[in-house]
């Protein structure tokens, strides 16, 4: 997409009016739409990834959308419409229509402080849920965390299906771009298995863990970091938690995919631990504080939320983007009945058994694990839009006092076309003037910690 495409105002496929970008980032520009057709709100989702060919942009964006669409379940956000727009060069932008409501995720509302363990089983309730349902359709999301969870007035909903693959498909990406977050991978994608349920249950296991202590079990940002802390176990959870809740989540983190529970079975245990989630069929109560007198939030959660820091809050809808950028999708979950599911879960524990899986090694079979996967440098250019996106998009949330924005820009205006030399040597003054800016009010914390997270990428893409 050129810069000035698209903008506030652009109509889409003859039908979907945008009013207000609500983010940007390397992959993917979300949207606030009118339907001009059916009169209603939406939420679209554009790729900005000027690297990667129209096919493959199309391809991912097309299986993206009908993953999620064939789901059909009420803690999945529903699927509008899929379709193509023209940019102005004549060449086709793909994009998903989604719903759009407001909630906050869980990475959002870990910001404030670890919930407490009823909440966080509640919560994994709702998304074990809906893990069955995706299992069941032979889709693994392979994706899930805090980031990816929302916690909407009505309920919890599951988010991104951008890096989904169908169970069984061969996992050979070597680039990293469907690996999604080093801290949040299972042990088997990086031993190169198929994709399979399990890997779904270790998030689940990832998931529990820091909604009750506030970090991963491997709190790191790289993959380097990832293949050292690997070497060791992970703190123990508190032992001021219940047994069953500790045990649960230690078997869905066994290093063994075949060791672990179903999401099934993980479901009905923690729904045996805690009541169920609002807008469940057995709720006879609130029992999470998610749920009632908590206003939205105003800002869309960024990628790559860096561990140790506040995440930016969400209040808008987008469809998360796939190759490893995630974005808030916003939805509502009523945990209502497909024909033909199961009799509600039991008031008792089930027994927790191992996960049938063909595709689990023998105990004797060596593990030949592969290299981190490295990601692709990100260009100069396209880090020093993604700041400027930054500091426009805090401007019109009202993160960024519109004179301290205007001197921002100025600041980035002459980095365009500048040597990478160049371009390193300001980042330091960029990131002092974001300090300054943000201790004297003219920039709300999170919107700084965003800022610093961008310039951060910007050095390191002149770097190399």
């Amino acid at each position: 997409m050129s810069d000035d495409w698209p903008t506030a105002g652009t109509l889409l496929a003859s039908r979907y009016r945008l009013t207000t970008r609500l983010e940007t980032g390397g992959m993917a520009e979300i949207w606030r739409a009118d339907d001009e057709l059916l009169g209603r709100p939406v939420a679209l989702k554009l790729p900005t990834n000027l690297t990667a060919s129209a096919a493959e942009l199309l391809q991912l964006a097309w299986k993206e959308a009908r993953t999620a669409a064939r789901l059909s379940h009420p803690h999945v956000a529903a699927v509008h419409d899929y379709t193509e727009a023209i940019r102005p060069d004549g060449s086709l932008a793909p994009f998903v229509v989604m719903e759009l409501l407001a909630g906050e995720t869980v990475a959002a509302r870990l910001a404030d402080a670890p919930l407490p363990w009823r909440e966080a089983a509640a919560v994994g309730a709702a998304v074990a849920d809906a893990l069955a349902a995706a299992h069941a359709t032979g889709v693994v999301h392979r994706d899930i965390k805090p980031g990816n969870v929302m916690l909407t007035p009505t309920g919890v909903k599951i988010l991104d299906f951008g890096i989904s693959a169908a169970t069984g498909d061969p996992d050979d990406d070597e680039t990293g771009r469907t690996f999604g977050t080093p801290a949040y991978v299972s042990p088997e994608r990086l031993d190169g298995r198929p994709a399979e349920p399990a890997t779904d249950v270790y998030g689940l296991g990832i998931l529990l863990y820091e909604m009750v202590t506030g970090d991963p079990p491997y709190p790191v940002d790289t993959w380097e970091e990832l293949d050292a802390a690997r070497r060791y176990p992970p703190a123990p959870l508190p032992a001021d938690l219940p047994a069953e809740f500790r045990e649960l989540v230690h078997r869905c983190l066994d290093e063994d995919p075949a060791a672990r529970p179903t999401a099934a079975q993980a479901r009905d245990r923690l729904t045996a631990l805690a009541p169920p989630a609002r807008g469940s069929r057995n709720a006879g109560r609130d029992p999470v504080g998610y749920t009632a007198g908590r206003a939205p939030a105003h800002t869309v959660a960024l990628t790559r939320p860096r561990r140790r820091r506040r995440p930016v809050r969400a209040a808008a809808v987008g469809l998360a983007l796939a190759a490893g950028v995630t974005f808030v999708v916003l939805g509502v979950v009523h945990r209502a009945d497909e024909p033909g599911r199961a009799a509600p879960p039991p008031a008792v524990a089930a027994p927790l058994s191992p996960v049938p899986s063909s595709a689990a090694p023998s105990a004797t079979a060596p593990r030949a694990r592969r290299s981190p996967p490295t990601q692709a440098p990100l260009d100069v250019d396209v880090a020093l839009r993604r700041v400027g996106a930054a500091v426009q998009d805090g401007r019109a949330a009202g993160d960024i006092r519109p004179d301290v924005a205007t001197d921002l820009a100025n600041l980035l205006r002459p980095l365009a076309g500048a040597s990478a030399g160049d371009v390193a040597d300001r980042v330091a003054d960029l990131r002092r003037k974001v300090r300054e800016r943000a201790a004297e009010g003219g920039i709300t914390a999170d919107r700084a910690d965003v800022l610093q997270a961008r310039l951060t990428d910007l050095a390191r893409a002149a770097r190399t």
